[in-house]
This record gives structure tokens, sequence and C-alpha cells, in this order.
């Protein structure tokens, strides 16, 4: 299989693990941006994620592609689970120890904003201490449509891992079924 066609496959793939996730009103971009350059979000955020969402479509063509005995799919929708519970546990505290490494430490909250205990909002006194996932702006004039699955649920912060099952879950799934249709054959790099 060509390395054109794995990475092809994996902009599509990403393509729809960002849509899905968009669709559900997490700002997944800005959430990864937010840890490593709370300045520039998405263009760090989603630096990151094409580079990582190309090597994992790589790995999985290489390494699993057609190695175990069962429809590619399947094999993709598991690749694609695994993925969801590193993003879901690992890489949000992994993201937070560089931050505190490189002195960004900042506290990811999920586009609620700061209400002081008066219930105002106090942002500009927080600015410095946080930085804000915001939602989900529209496209092309369309809101997320299926924000009312994760409206009621912190999924930013690290320990906020309850709400990053179900739209983790999905959007990693739907990446792995793309991957695992498309790439379940033997892995070639010299074609």
């Amino acid at each position: 299989m060509p390395l054109v066609r794995v990475f092809g496959v994996g902009v599509l793939a990403l393509v729809f693990l960002v849509g899905s996730l968009w669709a559900m009103d997490v700002n997944y971009g800005a959430w990864v941006g937010a840890w490593l350059s709370p300045k520039n979000q998405y263009q760090a955020g989603f630096g990151v994620i094409v580079i990582v969402g190309l090597i994992m479509a790589w790995v999985y063509a290489r390494f699993i592609g057609d190695k175990f005995p069962m429809p590619g799919m399947v094999r993709g929708v598991i690749y694609g689970l695994v993925l969801a519970v590193a993003a879901i546990w690992f890489v949000p505290y992994t993201l937070e120890g560089i931050a505190s490494a490189v002195g960004n430490t900042q506290v990811v909250y999920g586009g609620r904003g700061i209400i002081d205990k008066e219930n105002k909002r106090s942002d500009e006194v927080m600015a410095e201490q946080m930085t804000r996932v915001e939602p989900c702006p529209p496209l092309f004039g369309v809101k997320p449509p299926f924000a009312k699955l994760t409206r009621d649920r912190q999924w930013a912060s690290a320990d906020a891992w309850k709400g990053r099952l179900l739209p983790f879950g999905i959007a990693f799934a739907l990446y792995g079924l793309i991957v695992g249709s498309l790439l379940s054959e033997k892995f070639d790099n010299k074609k």
C-alpha cells in the first residue's frame, strides 16, 4: 500500500474525527492547542492533531492492517477506541505536564467562563491563570447540531474524563472505522 494512500486516508479520517467532535460542540483543536500555546490555540492544536493523526494512520497500516483475523472495520473500530482511551485519560495529563514544564501552566476550562462568588463572570481577574476552550464556532452559518450531547458536561479539564467518554468515543471509533475500512491490507512502502 503506498504511503500517499495511507496519508490520504489519514486526512479523510481526521476530517471525520474533527467534524464529529465539532458536531457535538467539542472544540478539539483549541483544546489540544490551549495546553501548548494559549495565544495560538488553533494553530498549535491542529498542527499536533494532523501530525499525530497521520502517524496513527501509518501505525495502523504498517502494524495492524492485515495482521489480525477479523474484518478490517472491526479492527479499525477497536484501534479507534484504543486511541480514544489514550485521548480521554492519558493525553490531558501529558499535555498538562508539558505545559507545566515549559511554564505555561493553565487550567483548561470548558468554555463556561469563571464565575465568582456573586455569580458574575470574572474573566479579567483570572485571565493569566486560565485558558478557556470556547464553544465551537458555526461553520457556514451552521451551529454544531449535536451540541446538546455535551452542553451540560465538563470535558475540557484534565480530570473531566467522564465528559470526554461519549464525544471522544464516537469520534475516535469513526476515525478507526475509516482507517480500518480503507487500510486493512498488506503494507508495502515501495509502491
